[in-house]
């Protein structure tokens, strides 16, 4: 797959994301797409396109008011079936506080559906922050 095509099924994943497209989002993401959160996140390593999804609805709730995330993207790689972005996020975390951090997500993009996402963020700084 080329990076141009991969760079597309990413950008229409989160375009889908922020709109809380889950339909879009499922279709995306392929039936064992494994998901690998900081280790220092306390919601393990979901496989599975059902699994993924749960746990990533769950852990957002749980941990922030998602209606006053702002996500920005400040660049995007793409080549083959690898997609790198990174992004700032800000948001009010659920126990109150206010929540700012830096992002890199990488992508793997098999058959034009989501295969992998390793999720790349200061843990520590969200613990802080979140799990005070």
């Amino acid at each position: 797959m080329d990076g141009e095509t991969s760079k597309k099924v990413v950008l229409d994943y989160l375009s889908a994301q922020g709109r809380g497209d889950g339909e879009t989002m499922a279709a995306l993401l392929a039936d064992d797409v494994q998901w690998r959160p900081p280790r220092g996140v306390p919601i393990g390593q979901p496989t599975g396109r059902d699994t993924v999804l749960q746990t990533m609805a769950e852990a957002g709730a749980k941990f922030f008011d998602l209606s006053t995330m702002k996500v920005e993207v400040k660049w995007i790689i793409a080549e083959g079936d690898k997609v790198v972005i990174r992004q700032s996020a800000t948001a009010k975390a659920a126990n109150g506080n206010d929540y700012e951090n830096e992002y890199v997500w990488v992508y793997i993009v098999r058959d034009g559906r989501i295969a992998e996402i390793e999720e790349h963020v200061d843990s520590k700084r969200f613990a802080d922050i979140v799990l005070d």
